[in-house]
């Protein structure tokens, strides 16, 4: 009765998920779409993917090729300043390399822009100056338009190179920007579409073994379609969580929590991974009430739970403990299973990771989420190799002084 009431919800408002579905698929063609101040996706002629506008193509990708074009623009420009001299006279023909500094600054790196900027400061002292052709200058005034000189081209030359990486770096930004908002958009979009196929498939399978006797093939079909079904459900939900998360829109209800409450209802989430594992739960005297969003920790609970019990092989314990330490709640999800690489510590939590010993099937959220909802109320998730072998995970959230309650008459 819930899944067929699940499914006629959903298909009230599968024509308006769809719609948007349809507008963000559009959105992910050849051209990037900017937000307007009401969140409507604009079609422009920007590309989706694209790379900051770069200063050096191919023939400037290795930094000796970026020195060498310098000192190519150098000789040039003193060969024009050499044939102009006479018409502009020594002096103006500063203001040539100069400009050579500049274009220079527009298109090469740090270094190479400093390597031009020394070679024309020097190569107008030598060549120009008067006498010519020596590494001394006798005029005061000429000293001083050298040392101006090199002075002002190389303040240009770094405040070009400056603003051309803000540049880029803001171009870069922005582009990473969009590409994770339509990324979440579409993944919020799809996953919500597939949550009505999935209850339509839950539904028919759950009719189809109330409507009549089933021969053994067709009940260990039915079987299978359900426990399909449900291990495609968890997918969409930790899809769902992870563009929850994603979106920075997420808001934690914390309110007061029965512990022993929390722990059976995140057992019975994953009950469907941890049918072959026994689970021993052992909750401290005395703690019944913490301040915690319900949902998020059971969810986190749950999906620990679940891990411990897809990496680890079947009648392996799983052990879930909750006490009070000082002011803060802890709440730990161990096994025996082969524990995690030592190497790979630091990044279990991250999203779509995976070990490369992991069993196949997943998407590498679980974990994610977990620290995810875990640190969205306050909170820390830690993960370690016990002792003697398996994993060990623990939830630390603060404690807020709650009531205290008699113990249940056994």
């Amino acid at each position: 009765m819930i899944c067929a009431s699940l499914t006629a919800r959903n298909r009230g408002n599968l024509p308006r998920v769809q719609a948007q579905v349809r507008q963000n698929l559009s959105s992910l063609s050849d051209d990037a779409t900017p937000t307007e101040p009401s969140g409507n996706i604009r079609p422009q002629n920007i590309p989706l993917v694209r790379a900051p506008s770069a200063p050096v193509n191919w023939l400037l990708a290795h930094p000796l090729q970026q020195y060498a074009l310098a000192f190519a623009l150098f000789v040039a420009a003193s060969l024009l300043n050499l044939s102009l001299e006479n018409l502009i006279g020594y002096q103006a023909v500063a203001l040539i390399y100069l400009l050579v500094v500049v274009v220079l600054a527009l298109f090469l790196n740090r270094g190479p822009v400093i390597f031009g900027t020394a070679l024309t400061a020097f190569g107008w002292g030598y060549a120009f100056a008067p006498p010519r052709y020596a590494f001394q200058i006798s005029s005061f005034y000429d000293k001083m338009m050298v040392v101006t000189y090199f002075a002002v081209a190389l303040t240009i030359s770094q405040l070009t190179t400056r603003l051309r990486a803000h540049r880029e770096a803001v171009a870069r930004t922005k582009l990473v920007a969009e590409s994770e908002r339509l990324g979440r958009t579409l993944l919020n979009s799809v996953s919500h579409e597939l949550r009505t196929p999935i209850a339509a498939i839950t539904s028919a399978a759950s009719e189809l073994r109330a409507s009549s006797v089933l021969t053994p093939l067709q009940q260990k079909l039915t079987t299978e379609i359900e426990t399909a079904s449900t291990r495609l459900n968890r997918v969409v939900q930790s899809l769902l969580s992870a563009a929850r998360l994603n979106s920075g829109q997420l808001r934690p209800k914390p309110d007061w929590c029965d512990i022993p409450e929390l722990v059976r209802h995140a057992v019975r989430d994953a009950g469907a991974v941890t049918a072959d594992h026994p689970i021993d739960v052992r909750i401290a005297s005395g703690l019944h009430l913490a301040k915690l969003d319900f949902v998020l920790m059971e969810q986190a609970l749950a999906n620990l739970v679940a891990n411990a019990a897809v990496h680890t092989p079947p009648g392996t314990p799983i052990e879930i403990t909750a006490r009070i330490e000082g002011r803060e709640l802890i709440l730990q999800v161990a096994d025996r299973g082969p524990g995690l690489p030592a190497d790979q510590l630091e990044r279990i939590f991250d999203s779509f990771h995976r070990a490369s010993s992991a069993t196949p099937g997943g998407l590498g959220l679980g974990l994610a989420i977990v620290r995810g909802f875990v640190e969205v109320q306050g909170g820390r998730v830690d993960a370690f190799n016990r002792p003697g072998g398996g994993a060990l995970f623990t939830i630390i959230m603060p404690a807020a002084e709650s009531p205290n309650l008699p113990e249940e008459a056994a």
